[in-house]
């Protein structure tokens, strides 16, 4: 008969170990918010140091706390707690494994019903024990008050204080700069946590707050679901293994359509661009977004698809048929659901092409408003040409003789052939593409529009306001920002 003989493993190896498996310093980050989230947390307090004499990161909530039996438990690896419907968390390793993989000390404090309880994982002390033991340090309240941000806690009815420090991997990242790499990586993970906690963040009925160094983050709709133009599917709800999943697909408005702060709303122009795809939620939070799990339409361009997006709901209780890891970060459709989404994929991945190229269909007829337009030639590719018919190009050419003509549009069509289009397509793709006026370009086209204005005004007997509206519906003429000078400039000049 076999013998149960307990074969523990290396406390010093273990942990070690669970420091490389993939943790980055924002999912770090949304780990500790997800259990302040578990303990019905209201707002959350992340800091990160301002100078070089405190290199802590502290988050602190105003959650239910945990007494020191419950605190013991949770720093335990594989805690053995039982997980709710609603719970964030699955394995029990998270609050351990992603605070360690950025520090080598983590303090936890927290506060329940009065009591104050704390204990410390230290990984020098774990390697240097000599009984190889899995010894957790219970801090005394001596202690406990010099931990950073304490006194905070301390005037709270009750919440939990998480404290990392000693970070030997930022130092060995960034030359020993520890404090300039924390902060590189809190704005992106401010990001993160604006994106990833963005339900939570914008619950009206049920509130929650998270800081960082006392600013409050505002969440990003991947969706802009209040946008006029976001056009929805209605939701539809599968069922398996008895729970439901709910599959919500969105186009976004047209980029033409979106002001600035849409985008911002959005997170920005790169996230329009390329957080396209797939967004799964467990429990309202965002695990996984931007992808197409390899479904998307194979061979077409992924700014055709930058408007598509799938809103996937499912319960904690499918992270198995899910494959999801414990950092949350990723996941494996279930067979079970694999042919509906692909159908939901084409159909998004359809009407994002449809709106993309409609809007360039609608610019490839001629339009004499414009310097810029479009045409298809013999391989129905798009070419880009200068538009010798723009009223600003024909007053512009009436200033010389047939000779000078000839010789101008002749240059014009060489400019018209030589357009660097993989480039500025290159460029767009980058985010290096700078869309605005500088100031001496801006200057010289308002001083040319004045100039146009006069012109016109001696040519045609109209009023001022019937002429400034002539000359602004043409490029360049047509900016607001350009019209607006050119409108000042000849009020001033004729009060």
């Amino acid at each position: 008969m076999a013998v149960k003989i307990e074969n523990m493993p290396s406390p010093s190896v273990l942990m070690n170990s669970m420091r490389s498996i993939g943790y980055t310093f924002k999912t770090a980050l949304a780990d500790i918010v997800d259990n302040s989230i578990s303990a019905c947390a209201k707002n959350v307090y992340i800091e990160i140091p301002i100078n070089d004499d405190n290199l802590n990161v502290t988050i602190l909530d105003d959650g239910k706390g945990m007494s020191r039996d419950d605190l013991f438990n949770a720093m335990k690896y594989g805690s053995d707690r039982e997980y709710s419907s609603s719970d964030l968390g699955r394995f029990g390793l998270g609050l351990k494994s992603a605070s360690l993989s950025q520090c080598r000390v983590l303090t936890v404090i927290s506060k329940n019903d009065a009591e104050i309880s704390a204990f410390q994982w230290d990984l020098d002390s774990v390697i240097n024990d000599p009984e190889k033991k899995w010894q957790c340090l219970e801090l005394e309240y001596e202690e406990i008050v010099s931990v950073p941000c304490f006194e905070k806690l301390s005037k709270m009815p009750m919440g939990t204080l998480v404290v990392w420090q000693n970070f030997d991997i930022a130092y060995k990242k960034n030359s020993g700069k520890v404090r300039e790499y924390l902060s590189d990586e809190m704005a992106e993970a401010e990001k993160h946590l604006r994106l990833v906690f963005h339900r939570f963040l914008a619950n009206k009925f049920k509130p929650f707050k998270i800081y960082v160094n006392n600013d409050l983050l505002e969440p990003f709709d991947p969706f802009l679901e209040d946008h006029p133009k976001t056009d929805s599917k209605k939701i539809s709800e599968i069922t398996v293994e008895g729970e439901t999943i709910k599959v919500q697909p969105f186009i976004l408005p047209h980029m033409t359509d979106l002001t600035d702060e849409d985008i911002n709303k959005l997170g920005g122009i790169e996230a329009l661009r390329n957080d396209q795809g797939f967004y799964i939620y467990r429990n309202d939070r965002l695990i996984i977004y931007g992808k197409w799990f390899r479904l998307s339409s194979s061979g077409v361009s992924p700014e055709l698809l930058k408007y598509g997006r799938i809103k996937v709901d499912i319960p904690n209780s499918l992270d198995e048929i899910w494959d999801i890891d414990i950092k949350k970060q990723n996941a494996t459709i279930p067979r079970q659901i694999l042919n509906y989404l692909k159908k939901a994929v084409r159909d998004v991945c359809y009407r994002s092409k449809e709106k993309t190229t409609k809007r360039t269909r609608l610019t490839l007829e001629r339009d004499d408003n414009k310097i810029w337009n479009k045409s298809l030639v013999s391989n129905q590719k798009e070419r880009f040409f200068i538009n010798k018919e723009a009223a600003f190009i024909k007053r512009f050419l009436d200033e010389f003789d047939d000779s000078d003509k000839r010789k101008i549009l002749n240059f014009i069509d060489i400019i018209s052939t030589t357009l660097p289009f993989d480039d500025i397509y290159n460029a767009i793709c980058n985010k290096n593409n700078a869309t605005g006026i500088e100031d001496e370009q801006f200057e010289a086209i308002v001083l040319e529009g004045v100039s146009q204005f006069k012109m016109l005004k001696s040519i045609i007997q109209k009023s001022d306001e019937e002429v400034f509206a002539l000359l602004t519906q043409s490029e360049p003429f047509n900016d607001e920002r350009i019209a607006d000078r050119i409108k000042e400039i000849i009020t001033n000049e004729n009060p």
